[in-house]
């Protein structure tokens, strides 16, 4: 009768025969360091490649921290940048409209001077109608100030228009180039009347009408026309703007034309109201 043995080796005993073995190798190793050349070559074959290819990664890796840390930077710099780009331009722009409102009180101060027989009143734009041409328009000042229905509006070199509503702050102005403005007007080189008035169909391209010119051998073109005497509403003498394109109206016994506006209306924001009404200037002539 065969009988099978079974031997268990115990991991203690194991662990103690792996010791012994590795401290050979190691004695060995040192004490004969030719003998295990061929072996160091056969590890150095596999695991250098392996440890150049981690090295390789970790750089890689190094480099893109890198980029993500210039990039941040460069984000952060762009950000210093933009904030300080944008706290320029408000300060231009802020230079930029103190030197138009510089522009346009040395323009007021200049027809003030012009007219200078007249006592005005300054005052800004706050509402326009909905054409967007200026034709009728409320301005900042009103009784408070002095101003009354029937004053007449002046800017840049001329004629604006006329008062027709006022309130305690607020006065509201009809200008020459309303589409229900007549302005009794004279032209000057040749002492001609003729009436100036709004015309709708004439707005973009920034004119306004003038009409019943006297027939006569003149072409009338680039003469300039003013607020006439005769004008019930308007002080003389006020610059309205130059005549343009003259041709014979449809009766035949007239003449009419572009008008140039002296104003430009696209760009007005102040105007010089004359406190001086036309009728208190015929009260003191008749005296």
């Amino acid at each position: 009768m065969n009988r099978k043995y079974k031997y268990n080796l115990q991991p203690k005993y194991f662990l103690m025969f792996a010791t012994i073995i590795l401290v050979i190798i190691i004695f060995t190793s040192y004490r004969f360091p030719d003998l295990y050349a061929p072996v160091r070559g056969f590890f150095n074959s596999c695991f250098v490649p392996a440890e150049k290819g981690m090295t390789t990664i970790g750089n890689s890796m190094k480099g893109m921290g890198d980029k993500f840390d210039d990039v941040a930077e460069l984000q952060k710099e762009n950000d210093n940048l933009k904030s300080q780009y944008d706290s320029l331009k408000a300060k231009y722009d802020q230079l930029l409209q103190d030197s138009y409102e510089l522009e346009n009180l040395k323009a007021l101060f200049e027809l003030s001077e012009k007219y200078s027989e007249y006592d005005t009143v300054g005052a800004h734009i706050i509402a326009t109608d909905t054409t967007g041409y200026n034709g009728v328009f409320t301005i900042d000042k009103g009784t408070d100030n002095g101003l009354k229905e029937g004053m007449n509006v002046i800017a840049g070199h001329g004629l604006v228009g006329i008062v027709t509503d006022v309130g305690t702050d607020y006065a509201t102005v009809r200008s020459i180039i309303d589409n229900n403005s007549n302005v009794s007007a004279t032209i000057l080189k040749s002492s001609a009347s003729c009436i100036v008035s709004g015309d709708i169909s004439l707005m973009d391209k920034g004119y306004v009408l003038v009409s019943e010119i006297p027939l006569s051998g003149d072409n009338y073109n680039n003469y300039q026309v003013v607020t006439s005497d005769i004008s019930s509403k308007y002080l003389p003498g006020i610059l309205i703007g130059y005549i343009s394109n003259v041709y014979l109206s449809k009766d035949g016994l007239t003449m009419e034309g572009s008008l140039i506006p002296a104003v430009d209306f696209s760009h007005l924001d102040t105007v010089l109201v004359i406190t001086t009404l036309k009728e208190s200037t015929e009260e003191v002539t008749a005296q």
